[in-house]
């Protein structure tokens, strides 16, 4: 008797809790919330998000179930003030809905870690990283290439190869983010941090991504953008060879700083 008195309630709680999991998957893979990964960090990080999702949904959809039919089930009828039956804890239900969020967060925090000393891995092979500093101030970004001696204000980066970021603030704390790269870092006055690390996709080559500020820094925040151009190999060696041959060309034609002299 126990049993199909369990059942009784365990059927439409399942029922209503596969219709509302049913609704969340159809809005989750019907909109394209995520633009396409562009970068190779993009796909893992990607994963990690889905995974993160589908374990929302599972356990969001099991307590609107729960809820929906205690609310449907239970409910008091009109005028009835009275105080419901006590209730005893139970083990064994406090043991699992315990356990199993132990679990999904341990394997999550497990695999977050994975995923970022993965995307921050400096790469060797090859021509090696290509290293950039950037100086982020109110409401602008700097791109300076120390091998040519070129500052942009935009960034220019070949494809298959990683990219490292050096990220410097002026004025106040900013927020560097490429969204199709799923890579962000903070520039902190005083502080330098290398962290922002990816590697483009050959297929995008040619194409360009904004770059955007995601840290409040003041009155221009939402104008600080600017743009990331994605370069083939050929095509950024040429770039940094015309670039570099411009640099030099304005430095041989600045004029000479006036001699110093000292009083006796």
């Amino acid at each position: 008797m126990a049993t199909n008195s369990r059942m009784k309630h365990v059927l439409p709680i399942a029922a209503i809790t596969l219709v509302i999991s049913a609704i969340c998957v159809v809005v989750a893979l019907a909109i394209d919330w995520l633009p396409d990964p562009a970068s190779e960090e993009a796909d893992r990080v990607d994963l990690l998000t889905w995974w993160t999702v589908w374990v929302s949904i599972g356990i969001f959809a099991s307590v609107m179930g729960v809820m929906f039919y205690s609310v449907w089930r239970f409910r008091a009828k009109d005028g009835d003030e009275s105080d419901g039956p006590p209730i005893h804890g139970h083990t064994m239900l406090e043991v699992v809905w315990t356990a199993i969020p132990t679990v999904l967060l341990g394997i999550t925090a497990a695999w977050a870690a994975i995923v970022l000393a993965k995307n921050e891995e400096i790469a060797q092979a090859g021509q090696g990283p290509l290293r950039v500093e950037v100086l982020a101030q109110q409401f602008d970004w700097e791109f300076t290439y120390p091998d040519l001696g070129v500052t942009t204000g935009d960034l220019r980066v070949p494809v298959g190869r990683q990219v490292v970021l050096n990220l410097h603030a002026k004025d106040v704390i900013h927020s560097f983010f490429v969204y199709e790269t799923r890579i962000k870092g903070d520039a902190v006055p005083g502080i330098e941090n290398d962290l922002v690390r990816f590697t483009m996709k050959p297929e995008y080559a040619g194409r360009d991504f904004p770059i955007v500020c995601t840290e409040l820094c003041g009155a221009g925040h939402g104008i600080m953008r600017t743009k990331m151009i994605a370069l083939s190999g050929a095509d950024y060696d040429a770039w940094a060879s015309q670039a570099k041959a411009t640099a030099a060309e304005q430095a041989a034609k600045a004029p000479a700083p006036p001699p110093t002299t000292t009083t006796p």
